[in-house]
């Protein structure tokens, strides 16, 4: 063997251990932030007018998760990669998740751009930048024609795949690809420490593989939807949207009927809905008389119309399934093809989550918000801050109807008896159907106490309750620094005197 060979076979080495460890060129490793480069931004508008501008990338990918592609302009096979990746950023986008999709045209392409635009659609979150020699992203990058570079919204690498074994047409890499965007679009990162602290954590609150992160977890829904669903409360619900029309879709929705008669002998007590697309109406009567022939247990099957949109409020698409506690917060998606009820694990998941009551979100928002500063939250341009400003805070929020006009007086007739104790007590209402029932008895009962009476926003993102991932009858408590020291649940014995006492006696030991 001479000199050439031998050298030869440590370069092949060096390569293939770069590869495993996500690096091919000298700036691509594993949670390193990349170069914020400087290329020219190319976009064909349908009019025939062309956008072309410099553009820093760094200024189009900012809190967003990413992927860079790298692709030569005169490839047929690049234009099939970046349809798929318009489509899935396109989805993505449509379930809250925000990423960019970034193509970048090798340097000497530059002639076959026009070839390039009239084989693909360029979606809004789609760039298509041009590289040049004095830049050579290419270069720098350490990458190859149909290379994928993923980044989390902190623009680190988190995952490099060379060439072909990128093939969207691979559906296993796509749906692994799907995921992993839904998570990293989200905030997540494996290049984070506490990620991976999250990941040895046994509690309930873990993420199942079934699940889909929104950015409306833990938020309860909108009133008008919970009157137009009519859905009752204190009772987990499930919301299954189906499409008639689609043979498969019908028979998740005959499954779901014969899970439910299971449950029901199980005594698991649940709620479920099942909602028809608009499209399909014309099959909803075969879709009923279907359903119904196996089980009369599903509480609700509904037309969706153009008035009422519960697929596009709801952010639901075929074969979709939520799951809403019994304060009606979200508290778990999942979507095709995963919610596949033939699937044993989806099975039995599905059956655990329907036993798990409040548990998850409760869990959630203490990990969330406990032994943390409240925020600068305003309300009427008042903010939280300055009325919880070196004083010890508690804030309610009332429970609905005629059970939060109780829960007032007592939290009235406390705050009394407490006299000069450095205290500020708040009480939410929510803006529900049945917590405005008894506004203006709340709003009398308010006047002239010592309690701050709040009515909570109708917009879920200005909502006092939904930013505390709330639901009625919590009680917080805060410190004189506006630390949350505990949450606890309001009922019929609680002795709100003792509790606060209780509370306000251990400030000086640490927040866990």
């Amino acid at each position: 063997m001479n000199c050439f060979h031998l050298l030869c076979i440590v370069l092949a080495i060096h390569f293939a251990e770069s590869l495993r460890q996500g690096k091919v060129g000298s700036k691509s490793l594993i949670c390193e932030r990349r170069s914020p480069y400087q290329l020219q931004y190319r976009k064909d508008l349908p009019w025939g007018e062309d956008i072309i501008r410099d553009v820093n990338l760094d200024n189009i990918t900012a809190g967003r998760a990413t992927v860079l592609a790298l692709h030569t302009a005169h490839c047929l096979y690049c234009t099939t990669q970046a349809k798929y990746l318009g489509n899935m950023a396109r989805d993505l986008q449509e379930y809250g998740t925000n990423i960019s999709i970034v193509i970048i045209n090798r340097a000497g392409y530059e002639d076959y751009i026009d070839y390039y635009m009239r084989h693909i659609k360029m979606f809004d979150h789609v760039y298509f930048l041009q590289d040049n020699w004095e830049t050579n992203a290419w270069r720098d990058l350490g990458g190859r024609k149909d290379d994928f570079y993923i980044y989390d919204t902190a623009q680190r690498l988190v995952k490099y795949v060379s060439g072909r074994e990128g093939s969207l047409t691979n559906f296993g890499w796509k749906d692994e690809l799907y995921d992993m965007l839904s998570r990293l679009g989200q905030g997540g990162s494996p290049c984070d420490d506490d990620e991976a602290e999250d990941k040895n954590d046994d509690s309930s609150l873990r993420t199942s593989e079934f699940m889909f992160p929104r950015n409306d977890q833990c938020r309860r829904m909108k009133d008008i939807l919970l009157d137009s669903l009519r859905i009752s409360s204190r009772t987990i619900t499930l919301v299954y949207f189906v499409d008639a029309s689609v043979s498969y879709s019908v028979s998740q929705a005959k499954e779901l009927a014969r899970l439910v008669e299971r449950w029901k002998n199980e005594g698991k007590d649940a709620e479920v809905i099942i909602i028809n697309e608009i499209e399909s109406s014309g099959s909803f009567n075969e879709l009923v008389n279907e359903v119904q022939e196996i089980s009369n247990s599903i509480d609700i099957i509904l037309q969706d119309t153009k008035d009422h949109q519960f697929f596009a409020r709801l952010q639901g698409f075929r074969d979709d399934i939520m799951i809403y506690d019994e304060n009606k917060r979200l508290m778990f998606y999942n979507r095709s093809p995963k919610s596949d009820l033939l699937n044993n694990g989806w099975r039995e998941e599905l059956g655990r989550l329907i036993s798990t009551g409040d548990k998850f979100c409760s869990e959630l928002q203490l990990r969330e918000l406990k032994c943390k500063k409240v925020e600068d939250w305003s309300y009427n341009e008042i903010p939280f801050t300055w009325m919880t400003f070196e004083r010890f805070t508690v804030l309610s929020i009332l429970k609905e109807g005629s059970e939060g006009v109780e829960q007032f007086r007592r939290i009235k007739d406390a705050r009394l008896k407490m006299g000069h104790f450095p205290i500020t007590h708040m009480a939410i209402n929510p803006s529900s159907t049945e917590g405005l029932k008894n506004v203006w008895v709340l709003r009398e009962l308010a006047e002239n106490s010592r309690v701050h009476y709040i009515e909570d926003y109708t917009e879920l993102d200005k909502s006092i309750i939904n930013k505390l991932y709330g639901a009625p009858g919590d009680v917080f408590y805060y410190d004189r620094e506006g630390i949350l020291r505990d949450i606890e649940k309001y009922s019929q014995n609680y002795d709100l005197m003792s509790k606060i006492r209780a509370q306000f006696k251990s400030v000086d030991r640490p927040c866990f």
